[in-house]
């Protein structure tokens, strides 16, 4: 199997591809890469996946052999809690074994730069350039190894980001979903000895995810926090994935608040609840309510391709109080360019108990404040992949070249090609185009003022590569 580094590391099937000797092989290709810049030290985490210690172990032993000073995480922790010990310990970058919101027979190796990034192309590319030839007897190991627990600092730090004691002196009271991924604990540690009530489920780490894709936005995954907010008289749900890095909310109501809507509350917080001003950066796929809110305060805004590497990036470019992607994943400038479950939802939470309203009707401010809501939906449409790149390459570079003017009555009045194909319409709606790098999938996003129009473009795309 070729090992293949992608816009958020490599992600494999445990004990078939993602084995001891590939393992041991992407680690001796990212070792080089080490020696080659003088690079010195690294810093391993993992989440709580099957055999995420057994192979963080090997990768560890890997970078060690190499002289290479290696901190190895002492238990399994979330995606962040690995980035933020890279600043921490000062180390030259990480290594995360995970698979973030992946099915759970998934684990992956996620390359940290030293700014707490994730990795360019142009480094991975030198992965992958150092696995050219690399055979196994190549490999070396050795056994100089820090354990460490990463936890107090990463604690510390998020209580000077949140006002937390604040928080905990509300009369709040909180569903927690840790969805048995790494995340679990955090926030009940973080919250607990005050008058705000705290319940968390899913709270311990399981390497199935208690049976479930640790995938907070995908509705089915959270029935069961879905129905507790339903029956119960919770003020907010706060979810987390696999390495909580992403976040998941469910409202007093038991209804879902999109990872769209969630962005839209995050830059509400921050720059109408907060006061703050500076840039924010979003994916294309991500939400123009945002765009509009940003309109209003006369503040830059910024859209890349679909990647948090490329969010992070363009935060450190402009300087932005905010980036975020629309599956759920934010940064703040004041802490590491590196989507945080826990600290996203701290502020969400901090929202909630500074507007001293419902976070139903605090959305509904925040829509009105970005002059109206927009619904929106994605939906994946698989091919067979004997069929997949005649639909890629042929069909999908002539939709580009030559992209529709008028969409069901709307007008196309702007178009964007250098991820997908994104049309964007008058009044603010848009449809995006995508097609998988690594599966046979087309990949459409669209939001609009109403479902039905929502619907309509969908089934307009899913029509375009029918024939």
């Amino acid at each position: 199997m070729k090992i293949k580094f992608g816009t958020d590391g490599w992600r494999a099937i445990i004990d078939q591809d993602f084995n001891e000797e590939n393992v041991k092989l992407a680690s001796q290709a990212i070792a080089n890469y080490f020696i080659d810049n003088h690079k010195k030290s690294i810093v391993v985490g993992y989440d709580g996946r099957k055999k995420a210690d057994f192979f963080a172990k090997i990768v560890a032993q890997v970078m060690a052999g190499n002289n290479i000073k290696v901190h190895l995480v002492d238990k399994p922790c979330p995606s962040p809690v690995t980035g933020y010990a890279v600043i921490d310990k000062q180390a030259d970058g990480g290594i995360m074994l995970t698979a973030s919101h992946n099915p759970p027979e998934f684990l992956g190796i996620k390359y940290i730069t030293e700014k707490v990034m994730v990795a360019p192309a142009e480094v991975t590319d030198q992965f992958i350039k150092n696995l050219e030839n690399l055979k196994l007897k190549d490999v070396k190991s050795g056994d100089q190894i820090e354990i460490f627990d990463p936890k107090p600092a990463y604690i510390a730090k998020l209580k000077s980001l949140v006002d937390i004691e604040k928080i905990k002196a509300s009369d709040l009271k909180v569903l927690i979903n840790s969805m048995s991924g790494a995340g679990a604990g955090y926030l009940e540690e973080l919250l607990s000895g005050g008058s705000i009530q705290i319940e968390e489920i899913n709270g311990e780490i399981k390497s199935d995810f208690g049976g479930k894709s640790p995938e907070p936005i995908v509705k089915k995954n959270v029935s069961d926090a879905i129905d507790k907010m339903k029956n119960g008289d919770y003020d907010v749900c706060l979810a987390s994935d696999g390495d909580a890095d992403r976040i998941g909310l469910i409202d007093e109501n038991g209804k879902m608040i999109t990872s769209l809507e969630g962005s839209l509350l995050l830059v509400y917080y921050l720059v109408v609840v907060k006061g703050k001003r500076g840039p924010i950066v979003e994916t294309l796929s991500n939400t123009v309510m945002v765009e509009n809110l940003c309109q209003k305060y006369d503040l830059d805004f910024y859209e890349t391709k679909v990647g948090f590497k490329y969010v992070g990036e363009k935060m450190k470019e402009t300087g932005a109080i905010l980036g975020s992607e629309e599956s759920g994943g934010s940064a703040i400038k004041e802490f590491i360019p590196y989507r945080d479950a826990q600290l996203m939802n701290l502020l969400i939470l901090d929202l909630v108990r500074e507007v001293g309203k419902p976070i139903s009707e605090i959305l509904a401010m925040a829509k009105v404040e970005a002059g109206g809501g927009f619904e929106f939906r994605r939906e994946d449409v698989h091919f067979e992949y004997e069929k997949y790149d005649e639909i890629k390459n042929v069909k999908a570079a002539e939709l580009v070249k030559n992209p529709p003017k008028e969409v069901l009555g709307k007008k196309v009045v702007k178009t964007r090609s250098d991820d997908g194909l994104k049309l964007y319409f008058e009044d603010g709606s848009w449809l995006l185009i995508r097609f998988s790098g690594t599966e046979p999938v087309l990949r459409i996003y669209a939001e609009a003022k109403t479902m039905n129009k929502v619907d309509e473009f969908i089934e307009y795309a899913k029509d375009l590569f029918q024939a």
